[in-house]
């Protein structure tokens, strides 16, 4: 969910809130110092506070989806403007550099530090506008005091040992750090409402709403996440996406500074409207064109097996080690971020692990020089075998409510494809030791 700020800060003009835009070690070593004191603790700093945010507004716009794959998730600002001084400034939370140092290793172990800074509101605007993205403007109704402690948060977050942060796809980006700081001015008043269940989205639906279009990134997102990423949503944790979270604000009551109820946006508006083809309401089945490709390529496998041909020998063995050469690559990936790295909560407890794993790099020799000798052998009629029975023991305890995983799509393919090899191998002839025995 970066923000294609990246690319407009070259045609608009930005005021920088940070001296700095990339990450430095000197800065990255800095502890934080204490967050500001929110509403209600301090009666002298909320007397401040309400003189400076009497002359605030305080808006959030939200940013449709774009081009490119990272920008399809939408973006969002939390913009503050003073009518006494004229500052006007959107916050944008999406900041990163690809010259921090390791950059590479970060994003792969998702350690990868994010930042704030701020930008002329109405640059910042003009930017999406120019790469044609649908802008909706929520004016929100705050108490003098709630905005000023906006602008003190601000302030402090802004400073070189507060601006990092690790960022996290669906616990802490963009979106949940404006959700974050608006709960903080109003002393928890999201907590209740936002416990409450949403609309029946998981992260590996909506995931895969969004990315239905990418040919590579939508089947690396069904591979990739595990259980975890299969349970139903509350509004809290639905807020990962900037549209969802304007929709549940828009909806959201505060009590004013009377303990009066108010609605929380006073105006919901769209200041841009784009003229590209809306996100689908709901993730697509891919499922059975998935079992199509999967029955396909396993009656393929079969086939071949048993043709006398040099050329479908030759496709069989290229198949052969493409097929257990990746897999094996893709599953030994899948434990290492399940086990070692922080994107253990969304990629770990996944049972795509039955269908790719590390036994499929040894599959990759032994298999696919036995479909090239034409002769099996026990270690390749074995590891066929095993990799088959792990894979339908995957597809057997999808029948378990609490191992379920929405993982069909990778199904679909993978099972039918190992066992076809487990096939393929049992179909070869033995082969005969010099005694006349078979091994």
């Amino acid at each position: 969910m970066a923000s294609a700020i990246r690319r407009a800060a070259g045609r608009v003009a930005a005021v920088m809130l940070i001296a700095s835009s990339s990450l430095t070690a000197q800065a990255a070593e800095l502890a934080p110092t204490p967050k500001p004191p929110a509403p209600g603790v301090s009666a002298t700093l909320d007397s401040a506070r309400a003189e400076r945010g009497a002359r605030m507004s305080v808006a959030i716009f939200t940013y449709g989806p774009g081009a490119f794959v990272f920008e399809k998730f939408g973006h969002i600002a939390l913009a503050l403007t003073d009518s006494t001084t004229g500052e006007d400034l959107a916050l944008n939370w999406g900041m990163f550099d690809f010259d921090q140092p390791n950059f590479l290793a970060r994003f792969l172990t998702g350690d990868t530090k994010y930042w704030m800074a701020g930008y002329r509101t109405a640059d910042f605007n003009a930017a999406y506008m120019g790469e044609n993205r649908t802008i909706r403007q929520l004016d929100l109704q705050l108490t003098a005091v709630q905005r000023g402690a906006i602008a003190d948060f601000v302030r402090w977050n802004a400073q070189d040992a507060n601006k990092y942060y690790r960022y996290d796809y669906y616990a802490d980006n963009c979106a949940t750090r404006v959700r974050d700081v608006l709960n903080w001015a109003l002393r928890g008043q999201l907590d209740v409402p936002f416990a409450e269940p949403g609309s029946g989205r998981t992260w590996r639906n909506e995931t895969a709403r969004i990315t239905a279009s990418d040919p590579l990134v939508y089947p690396g997102i069904q591979v990739a996440l595990g259980r975890n990423a299969d349970h139903v949503l509350t509004k809290w944790e639905e807020s990962f996406l900037p549209d969802l979270l304007a929709n549940h604000l828009a909806a959201l009551t505060v009590n004013d500074v009377n303990g009066a109820p108010v609605q929380l946006v006073a105006r919901d508006s769209v200041l841009f409207t784009a003229d590209r083809a809306p996100m689908p309401e709901v993730a697509p089945s891919r499922v059975p064109m998935a079992l199509v490709l999967g029955v396909v390529l396993a009656v393929l496998v079969v086939l071949l097996s048993g043709a006398g041909s040099t050329l479908a020998r030759c496709v069989l063995v290229a198949f052969s080690g493409l097929w257990f050469g990746v897999g094996g690559l893709l599953g030994t990936a899948l434990l290492l971020a399940g086990a070692v790295t922080k994107h253990a909560p969304y990629m770990g407890a996944n049972l795509t692990v039955l269908q790719l794993h590390p036994l499929m790099l040894l599959a990759a020799v032994v298999v696919t020089v036995a479909l090239w000798r034409r002769t099996r052998t026990g270690a390749a009629a074995g590891v066929a075998a095993l990799v088959a029975l792990l894979s339908v023991v995957g597809l057997t305890l999808q029948l378990v409510p609490v191992l379920s995983q929405q993982s069909g799509v990778v199904l679909a393919v993978v099972v039918p494809v190992q066992v076809a090899f487990a096939v393929a191998v049992g179909r070869l002839r033995p082969r005969v030791r010099p005694d006349g025995a078979t091994p």
